[in-house]
C-alpha cells in the first residue's frame, strides 16, 4: 500500500461527574498495604505450566509490595530505575526454540491488569550466575512509556530453563497478565519471495521485525484495487508452501507493535509453477487497506489485526479504508498439491512485527515424524530401543531425542536406534524433534512405553532371634535388602514404625518391612519373631483367723504360659512342683516360679488374719429426706466371718444392724463375730444438695413498656421440682410484666421447699431537648449540626439524625438542609425524638469555557466566574500562568489532549471546581531543506532544521555519503531554526563535493515523542 500522511488529533473525554471525581480522588495519596509476594526473588520464582501455550489471565499475578531483587549494575541495560524496581520473578522450560513473551498492565484499549509502565528481562542460567538474553522497555507511538508490550527470542536450548523478571519504571505497582506461547521460529524472514521461507505445518509462530525489501523489488502483481492503489514493496516478509490436504486456510496476523496504528497488510498468491518459482504468480488474496488521510475515526477499522477470516466475503480490501472495510479478507480454499505464497508488509514503517496464527482444515506439506520402540513395558533400569521411522519429501538432516528427565541417556541425535534405561516407574514422555533440509521442525510426543516395577527388582533376607521369654522383649531381626537398580539408597519402613535395616528389643508377634530404592518401586517382607507366650497367674489366700490362728494357707499357681513343667520355690526353699503352703499363720511369702526353659517369675504375697467386711455392693445408709435434716439412716451387712453378729454405732455392742438419726457426716461403725473377729468401717452419709431458688428478673425497659419478665433455675435438692407462682403460675418464667412483687415457691420431689421474691418497677420516661443549631455554610453540603440532649430514662444516652446510626457526642454533624427528624435514646433502647430546621445559602457557582482546540505549541488564556465575589482561583494541572491577582484570568498552553480544572473558594470556604477539555491536534509540521550551498557567501550556508514552537530541541543529525560512510553527527542537542547549529558541508576541514548526500534526523517535541527523519539533501558549491 502507499503510505498516506495524515494528521492525529487525540482527545480524552470524560463526563463532568467522572472528571469531577478524579480530581477529588487524585488530591490523595493512597497507600495499598499487603504482603511482599512469594516470588519476590530469583530462587522463589513461580514456575509456569510446561505448556506450548500459557496465558495466566488478568490480573493474575501481582508487584504489589515487591522489592529490588538486583543490584543497581545487575539489571539490563534498558531497565530504567533499577533502585526502585518492584520486580517479581518466573520460570518455564523451554519445549520449542522461540518464544514469545507479553506482559499487559493497564494497557489502553485492552486492560489487563493495573500495572503502568512494564519493563521486564530474560534469563538464563542459575539464580546465582544469571545471564540477560533479553529486555523489553515498551514505548508508545509518543516514545512515552507503554503499560505493555511483548518480546521474542529465539535460539532457546529446548530442555532448558528460563527466568522472567518483571516489574515497571519509577516504583509503579500493580496487577499484570503473562503470556508465554512457544514456537518453533521458521528461519529468518527473506524480504524476497524467490529465497521465502518454507512452512511445513501450520504452527503459530512471530517475528520480531519487518525491515527493507530485500534484494529483489518483488512485484506486488496488484490486481482489481482501486484506480490509484499502487503499493510498493516494503518492510516486507516472505512464505511459501504446498498444500497437502485440501480444506480452508484462515489465520490473524497481529503486529507486535505497541501504536494504535499499525499498519500491518498482506498479499497471497498461488504459485502456478509450484513452491520453486515465483516468477509465475497470482494474488488470491489482496490485503492493503490502511490510513485515510487527516482521518483518524475513519482509519481506525483498518489497523491492527489482520487476515482472513471465516465471515468475511471480500478477496480485496483497496488502499485507504473504504466503507465497510474490516482489515480481513474471505478464507482460502487451498488444492491439495498446489503451491502458495504470502508476502507480510509493515506500511506503518514502525519495523515492529507480527504473530501469525493460522486456522482452517488445510494442511501444509512437510515432513512426518514417527518413531518405534522395541517393547510397550520395560521394567525399571532394564533398557529399551527407540528408533526414528519419520518421512519427509525433502529429505531429513537432524535428529534431537529428549526421553524425559528419568532416562539414561536423556537426550540423543540421530536416527537411531538408541538404547534407554528409565530410573523411575510411570509413562516418561520421549520427544522427537526431525529437522528437514528445509529447516521445517517437526515434533513427535509418545508416553505409550510404561516403565514398571518387576519382581526380581528387589531382594531380601533376615535372621531372627525370638524371644527368650515371656516378656523378655529381646528378639531380634537382622535383616538384608537389596535392589537391582545400582546406585541407589535404599529406605525401610516398618510395621513399628523404626526405619533402620534391623530391629531388636522385640516382643513375639509378626512385623512388615517396606523397601524402596528410590524409583518408585517398593517391596514388602514378611517376619515372625518366635517366643514362649506370657505367664497367667492365679493366687489364692486362706487368711488365718484372728487372735493369732495358724489355719492361713497359699496356693500360687501358673495357669499358662512359658514352656510348661511348671515348679515352685517359697521363700527360698526348693523347686518342687508343689504350688500349696499350709498353716500359715500372719506372715508375707516370696514365691518364685519357673517353667521347663528355666524362665522364672516372683512375687511377694502377704497372708493377714481375717478381717471382717462388708458384702460388696449393698447400701449402707439411707441420706437425710432435705439438706440440714437428722433423719438419715446406717444399716450394714457383714460378708464373711462366723454368725452371730453384734454391731457398736457409738453407743456399744447391739444385735441389731440397723440404726437411724443421723445427720449428713462420716461415722464409724463396728462389728464383732462368734470367734471375735472384728471389723471397723467408716460410713459417709450424704445429704440432697441445699435447694436453691435462682431467681432473675428484670423490671420494664421503658416506661409503660410492661416488658419485665421473671425467670427460675431450680438446683439442689431431688429432682423433679414443682413450680408454683404467687399469680397461679406453675412455668419456670414469667414475660410481659409490668410493676409489682412476683413470689416463686420451689418444691423437690422429697418434699422439701423454698421460695423466694422479686420486685419489677417502672423507669422514667425518656425525653429529648434540642440545645443548639448551626446551619449549613455552603449549598448543598452536609455541614450543618445540632446538640441535643435528655432527661428520664436510664442513662447513658446516645443520639442519632437517622434513627439507625448512634453516637454518645450530643453534637449531630454532616446535617443538610430541612426540617429534620433527630432521635435520643437511652441504655435500654427507649428512645424520644426532636424536630429541628437547617438552612443554607445560594449555591456557588463557577463557569468556564467547556471544550477549547489548539494546535501544539500554541497556549490560550481563560477567564472564570462566578455569582460570588471575592473568590480565589486555582487552575491545574501543569502549564499555567495566572494572568490577575485572583488567578480568574489564566494562560494554558497544554502539550496532550487533556482535562484542566479551575477550582475556586469563597469567602465562606465554599469551593467549586469547572473543567475545560482541550483537544491538542498533534500536529507536527517540519521543514527540512533538501539543498543548500555551503559556500560562504552568507546564504544557505547551512543544513538544519526548521520548525514551529511544537519542536523542543533536534536530538540527533547525521550526515553520510550514498555508501553509508558517517561524515558528520551533532554532538549534543541544538535548538530548530539555528542554521548555525545545523551541518556547513565541511568534512576534515574541506568543504565536500557538491552531489546527494543522506540525513537522519531525530527531532523531540514538547510533548515528549520522538520522531526520526530521513532524505536526501543536495550539497551545491
Amino acid at each position: 500500500m502507499v503510505r498516506v500522511y495524515y494528521v492525529v488529533i487525540t482527545a480524552t473525554t470524560f463526563d463532568t461527574m467522572t472528571r469531577l471525581y478524579l480530581f477529588l480522588a487524585g488530591s490523595l495519596l493512597a497507600a495499598a498495604l499487603g504482603a511482599q509476594p512469594g516470588n519476590d526473588d530469583c530462587g522463589a520464582a513461580i514456575e509456569l505450566p510446561t505448556q506450548m501455550s500459557y496465558c495466566s489471565g488478568a490480573g493474575a499475578f501481582t508487584n504489589v509490595a515487591a522489592t529490588p531483587s538486583l543490584p543497581f549494575d545487575g539489571y539490563p541495560i534498558c531497565i530504567d530505575d533499577r533502585d526502585q524496581m518492584a520486580d517479581v520473578w518466573f520460570s518455564f522450560v523451554a519445549m520449542r526454540n522461540s518464544v514469545a513473551i507479553r506482559v499487559i498492565g493497564d494497557e489502553a484499549g485492552d486492560s489487563r491488569g493495573s500495572l503502568k509502565a512494564v519493563q521486564y528481562a530474560i534469563y538464563e542460567g542459575e539464580c546465582d550466575t544469571l545471564n540477560d538474553i533479553g529486555c523489553r522497555q515498551p514505548l508508545d507511538r509518543n516514545g512515552l512509556p507503554a503499560d505493555g508490550g511483548s518480546i521474542v527470542l529465539n535460539d532457546l536450548q529446548r530442555g532448558t530453563r528460563y527466568y522472567i523478571l518483571v516489574g515497571a519504571r519509577n516504583g509503579n505497582e500493580g496487577t499484570f497478565e503473562l503470556c508465554v506461547d512457544q514456537f518453533d521460529a521458521p528461519p529468518d524472514p527473506s524480504s524476497d519471495c524467490e529465497t521465502a521461507v518454507v512452512l511445513c505445518d501450520t504452527t503459530s509462530f512471530s517475528v520480531d521485525l519487518l525491515q527493507g525489501r530485500g534484494n529483489v523489488a518483488d512485484d506486488l502483481l496488484v490486481d482489481g484495487l482501486e484506480p490509484g492503489c499502487d503499493p510498493i514493496e516494503e518492510n516486507s516478509s516472505w512464505y511459501k508452501w504446498t498444500c497437502d490436504q485440501a480444506g480452508t486456510l484462515m489465520f490473524d496476523i497481529n503486529p507486535l507493535g505497541a501504536a494504535p496504528d499499525e499498519d500491518i497488510d498482506f498479499a497471497v498468491y498461488e504459485l502456478t509453477n509450484g513452491l520453486e518459482d515465483c516468477s509465475a504468480r497470482v494474488p488470491v488474496r489482496q490485503m492493503y487497506s490502511g490510513s485515510n488521510t487527516g482521518d483518524v475515526t475513519s482509519s481506525r477499522p483498518c489497523w491492527g489485526e489482520t487476515g482472513l477470516g471465516p465471515a468475511d466475503t471480500e478477496v480485496s480490501e483497496s488502499c485507504g479504508c473504504q466503507p465497510r472495510n474490516n482489515n480481513f479478507l474471505a478464507a482460502l480454499d487451498m488444492e491439495a498439491g498446489k503451491s502458495y505464497a504470502l508476502v507480510v508488509l509493515n506500511f506503518s514503517g514502525s519495523g515492529d512485527g507480527f504473530t501469525i496464527d493460522f486456522s482452517g482444515t488445510g494442511t501444509f506439506l512437510g515432513p512426518r515424524p514417527n518413531l518405534t520402540y522395541s517393547s510397550t513395558e520395560v521394567c525399571v533400569g532394564e533398557s529399551i530401543t527407540f528408533e526414528d521411522q519419520s518421512t519427509s519429501v525433502d529429505g531429513i538432516e537432524a535428529w534431537d531425542w529428549d526421553f524425559g528427565e528419568t532416562a539414561t541417556p536423556r537426550f540423543a541425535t540421530g536416527a537411531g536406534p538408541h538404547e534407554v534405561t528409565f530410573s523411575q516407574a510411570g509413562s516418561p514422555n520421549v520427544t522427537l524433534a526431525i529437522t528437514s533440509t528445509r529447516n521445517c521442525i517437526e515434533y513427535i510426543s509418545s508416553n505409550e512405553v510404561e516403565v514398571v516395577c518387576c519382581a526380581n527388582q528387589f531382594s531380601g533376607s533376615a535372621d531372627i532371634g525370638p524371644v527368650s521369654c515371656p516378656g523378655a522383649a529381646d528378639g531380634t531381626i537382622d535383616f538384608t535388602a537389596s535392589s537391582t537398580i545400582p546406585n541407589t539408597n535404599l529406605t525401610y519402613a516398618w510395621s513399628n514404625g523404626a526405619s533402620t535395616a534391623g530391629l531388636t528389643g522385640l516382643d513375639p508377634g509378626l512385623y512388615t518391612v517396606t523397601v524402596s530404592d528410590g524409583t518408585g518401586c517398593e517391596a514388602t517382607f514378611d517376619y515372625t519373631v518366635d517366643g514362649p507366650a506370657e505367664f497367667v497367674l492365679d493366687t489364692l489366700i486362706t487368711q488365718p483367723t484372728c487372735g493369732g490362728g495358724t489355719d492361713g494357707a497359699l496356693q500360687f499357681t501358673i495357669l499358662s504360659g512359658g514352656a510348661g513343667g511348671y515348679e515352685y520355690s517359697f521363700n527360698g526353699g526348693p523347686f518342687s512342683p508343689d504350688n500349696r503352703l499350709e498353716n500359715l499363720a500372719i506372715t508375707n511369702v516370696n514365691v518364685v516360679a519357673r517353667d521347663a526353659n528355666g524362665c522364672t517369675v516372683e512375687r511377694d504375697i502377704e497372708v493377714d488374719e481375717l478381717q471382717l467386711a462388708l458384702v460388696t455392693g449393698s447400701a449402707v445408709f439411707t441420706e437425710p429426706t432435705c439438706n440440714g435434716d437428722n433423719d438419715g439412716q446406717i444399716e450394714i451387712e457383714i460378708a464373711n466371718g462366723l454368725p452371730a453378729y453384734r454391731y457398736d454405732f457409738g453407743t456399744g455392742y447391739q444385735n441389731e444392724r440397723s440404726q437411724g438419726g443421723y445427720a449428713a457426716g462420716t461415722y464409724t461403725v463396728s462389728a464383732i463375730d462368734a470367734n471375735g473377729c472384728t471389723g471397723d468401717f467408716e460410713i459417709s452419709v450424704t445429704e440432697p444438695p441445699v435447694l436453691a431458688v435462682n431467681l432473675q428478673s428484670d423490671s420494664s425497659s421503658c416506661f409503660g413498656a410492661n416488658d419485665g419478665y421473671a425467670a427460675v433455675s431450680p438446683a439442689g435438692g431431688r429432682p423433679d421440682y414443682l413450680l408454683s407462682w404467687s399469680n397461679g403460675s406453675v412455668s419456670d418464667s414469667l414475660a410481659n410484666l409490668g410493676p409489682g412483687t412476683y413470689t416463686i415457691t420451689v418444691t423437690d420431689q422429697n418434699g422439701c421447699a423454698v421460695s423466694d421474691s422479686a420486685t419489677l418497677n417502672d423507669p422514667d420516661e425518656i425525653l429529648g431537648i434540642l440545645d443548639s443549631v448551626e446551619n449549613l455554610v455552603c449549598f448543598g453540603q452536609a455541614t450543618g449540626a445540632v446538640s441535643l440532649s435528655a432527661t428520664g430514662g436510664v442513662p447513658t444516652y446516645t443520639f442519632s439524625s437517622d434513627g439507625q446510626n448512634y453516637q454518645t457526642a450530643p453534637r449531630l454533624d454532616s446535617l443538610l438542609a430541612g426540617e429534620l427528624e433527630l432521635y435520643v435514646r437511652d441504655q435500654n433502647g427507649c428512645q424520644d425524638t426532636v424536630v429541628a430546621l437547617l438552612t443554607e445559602p445560594d449555591e456557588f457557582v463557577i463557569t468556564v469555557a467547556e471544550e477549547v482546540q489548539l494546535y501544539l505549541g500554541e497556549d490560550t488564556s481563560l477567564l472564570a466566574r462566578s455569582n460570588y465575589f471575592p473568590v480565589e482561583y486555582s487552575w491545574g494541572p501543569d502549564s499555567v500562568t495566572c494572568l490577575t491577582l485572583d488567578c480568574a484570568r489564566a494562560r494554558i498552553m497544554p502539550v496532550q489532549s487533556i482535562d484542566y480544572f479551575v477550582s475556586g473558594i469563597n469567602e465562606a470556604g465554599c469551593v467549586d471546581t469547572a473543567l475545560v477539555a482541550f483537544s491538542v491536534i498533534q500536529d507536527l509540521p517540519i521543514y527540512i531543506p533538501n539543498v543548500f550551498s555551503p559556500n560562504g557567501d552568507g546564504s544557505n550556508d547551512f543544513f538544519t532544521v526548521f520548525g514551529n514552537n511544537a519542536i523542543d530541541r533536534v536530538e540527533t543529525l547525521r550526515i553520510y555519503d550514498r555508501w553509508g560512510g558517517l561524515l558528520f553527527e551533532s554532538n549534543e542537542p541544538f535548538p530548530a531554526n539555528e542554521p548555525s547549529m545545523g551541518w556547513d558541508g565541511i568534512l576534515d576541514g574541506r568543504r565536500v563535493n557538491s552531489g546527494v548526500y543522506v540525513y537522519y534526523v531525530e527531532v523531540r517535541y514538547i510533548n515528549g515523542a520522538v520522531e526520526g527523519y530521513r532524505g536526501d539533501v543536495t550539497v551545491v558549491n
